[in-house]
């Protein structure tokens, strides 16, 4: 089975930002001293789960002569995961959406082996010494990989070590997301961090069992039912193969990345608007990279690709549809019935001709 990866927050070099201004009585506030950062732009985002969800801008500002810096706000700081930024270098952290005032100090040049001292924030403090630890054990191995999530000190806290240590053997710890997700619901139950690690909860299962699906059934075969596809569009929210039921549907893994799917594209437009209001449609998974979402959305803009239907985890290779459908190369297409039964395997010149038969 394809392992499914996550994000390693942590691992990314690091560094503590905040805007400058005045403390108030009822004001809430992030302060920090970094040595060897005078005059370094500095910003703090809070992140999230997903990766399509772009971080929130907190503050920016400027260090001064010192190196001090301080962001200050009317409202508590949320509960969540946020990054630091001072010039080149991030810091990752956590809050516990209860503090009042917190501070740390730390060393430009280190910060990044999470070498600061905290006050103010039991949250922030327990992040930083349970990196800190898997940081200097250089290497992170099954059992410590469980110690390191048990010693999370609240439940998102938790869900986040789990999607970082446990993301790339998530097979194997499906009962971990799903005991994380109960209890960061039951905990955070109407914050975002909630809602999003269920959906990512909900993906892994159908991923999982699509590939147990694929190991048990073999190839693909022409005359079988199109095996689910459930993965975010552009937009981020869920689009599924099974909802096209009742539609002639061409299924088509393609990438922005891919010259042959792109020389390929005006003929499926063409198809498309010849026949889409007879009941064709298509449905495009692509294979782009991590990170590369601007690449793949200015594909489907520049091909003209104007059905509604593009979806991608943005896993390469690794996306689990591959393994499903056995996608070896790209592109690679399926041609589906208005019963969900794949009819033709890999139509490209032909499409048309496979197409009028199934109309």
């Amino acid at each position: 089975m394809k392992k499914i990866k996550f994000l390693l927050f942590f691992l990314l070099p690091a560094i503590v930002a905040v805007p400058s201004c005045q403390t108030g009585p009822e004001m809430y506030t992030l302060k920090g001293s970094v040595k060897n950062a005078s005059g370094l732009q500095v910003l703090l985002e809070q992140l999230y789960f997903d990766q399509n969800t772009a971080p929130t801008a907190i503050g920016r500002v400027t260090c001064d002569a010192s190196g001090n810096f301080n962001v200050e706000q009317k409202e508590p700081f949320s509960a969540g995961l946020y990054r630091l930024t001072i010039g080149a270098k991030r810091l990752f952290f956590m809050l516990g959406g209860d503090e009042k005032e917190v501070s740390f100090d730390a060393d430009l040049n280190t910060i990044d082996r999470m070498e600061l001292t905290v006050a103010g924030s039991e949250t922030f403090s327990c992040y930083t010494k349970v990196v800190k630890e898997m940081i200097n054990a250089g290497q992170i191995t099954p059992e410590s990989a469980k110690a390191y999530v048990d010693k999370a000190c609240n439940p998102l806290m938790r869900a986040f070590f789990t999607a970082q240590l446990f993301g790339r053997n998530a097979g194997e710890h499906l009962d971990d997301f799903k005991n994380a997700s109960t209890a960061l619901n039951t905990a955070m139950p109407e914050s975002k961090y909630a809602t999003e690690f269920s959906k990512l909860v909900n993906t892994l299962e159908t991923q999982l069992l699509q590939q147990q699906q694929q190991q048990t059934a073999g190839p693909i075969q022409v005359g079988q039912p199109a095996p689910e596809i459930s993965l975010p569009g552009p937009d981020g929210k869920i689009r599924s193969l099974s909802s096209m039921k009742g539609k002639v549907v061409l299924l088509d893994f393609w990438a922005s990345w891919c010259r042959p799917c792109r020389m390929a594209n005006p003929h499926v437009v063409e198809v498309y608007n010849k026949y889409k209001d007879r009941g064709f449609d298509v449905f495009s998974v692509s294979l782009d990279r991590p990170g590369q979402k601007d690449a793949w959305t200015a594909a489907i803009k520049q091909d003209g690709l104007i059905w509604d239907n593009h979806v991608s985890d943005l896993k390469f290779w690794s996306s689990a549809p591959v393994a499903v459908y056995g996608v070896n190369s790209i592109p690679r297409t399926f041609l589906i019935d208005r019963e969900g039964k794949i009819v033709a395997l890999n139509p490209r010149a032909d499409l048309e001709q496979q197409l009028l038969k199934v109309l």
